[in-house]
């Protein structure tokens, strides 16, 4: 039966609603780490809805019900529950100003390792790792680039953000949800492992001493592009087992780019050259 604006929904009036814990004081809340996410906005809940991610629950402004009755639908009948108050209230329990319209709660996916990754059966395999990225923006934004240029699965360490931290997956505009994430806790290790196991070069983006120009390096087969942190860059343990460091040319002038925006560079240019090499 389709959503009844006036009757299919929990109506919230009350912002310390214990259903409301999840949505609660927002600001630098870390879900993730109770295997739960925030999706904000139209676009991010309905990427979350498509890629098949499990639905909690859902909060939504008593304005937009109408607006949003179609993905309503559907996370009700998939078992969500569906709350609605006004924006004053909302505002008050999440802590900021709700713009958006509409938010969920999803259950993060099962967290797999890097062998795991390879079971993929597309080949070579791209991969992205993130050696302590502890912005949440630019880890969104690499796991958006990552998800646009074809990446098999995402490889993050201890130090770096989770990408379904709140900041992450709003700033992917929801590409996380289909990007594999594999959990690491000794990067170094992890990415050597893969290098003998399955013949996987690991490619160090860094503009430090002894870095190549990317386009004189090889980026066929299996490659593991690492981005570093961004101030201290790829740490010292990873640069030592990488196959090669590559660095991209820029003005004099700059040291160096955003960690994002060099990793859009880095997987247009691998993505560019590999395509057609790629079997299913």
């Amino acid at each position: 039966m389709p959503l009844n604006p006036k009757s299919s929904f929990i109506a919230i009036k009350d912002p310390s609603d214990p259903r409301l814990a999840a949505y609660r004081s927002l600001k630098g809340k870390s879900l993730e780490k109770d295997g739960i996410f925030i999706a904000e906005g139209e676009k991010v809940v309905l990427s979350m809805v498509d890629s098949g991610c499990r639905v909690a629950s859902c909060l939504t402004a008593n304005g937009t019900v109408a607006k949003y009755r179609n993905i309503l639908n559907i996370m009700a009948k998939k078992g969500a529950s569906i709350y609605a108050a006004d924006d004053e209230l909302i505002e008050d329990i999440i802590g900021f100003r709700f713009h958006k319209g509409i938010m969920a709660v999803g259950y993060c996916p099962k967290k797999i390792t890097i062998s795991d990754a390879f079971k993929i059966p597309k080949r070579p395999l791209l991969l992205v790792a993130l050696d302590a990225v502890n912005d949440p923006q630019n880890v969104g934004l690499i796991a958006r680039n990552a998800a646009a240029f074809g990446v098999g699965a995402l490889i993050v360490d201890d130090a770096s953000y989770d990408p379904y931290y709140r900041k992450a997956v709003r700033v992917s505009m929801g590409a996380i949800f289909r990007l594999p994430v594999c959990y690491e806790k000794d990067l170094a290790s992890s990415l050597l492992s893969i290098k003998k196991k399955y013949d996987t070069r690991i490619v160090a983006a860094t503009p430090g001493r002894g870095a190549i120009d990317i386009s004189e390096v090889k980026l066929s087969g299996n490659i593991c592009f690492v981005f570093g942190n961004e101030d201290k860059g790829v740490s010292r343990p990873v640069l030592n087992i990488a196959d090669v460091k590559v660095r991209i040319p820029i003005s004099n002038t700059i040291d160096s780019l955003n960690v994002a925006s060099a990793s859009a560079v880095c997987l247009y240019e691998a993505s560019r050259r590999r395509r057609g090499e790629v079997k299913r």
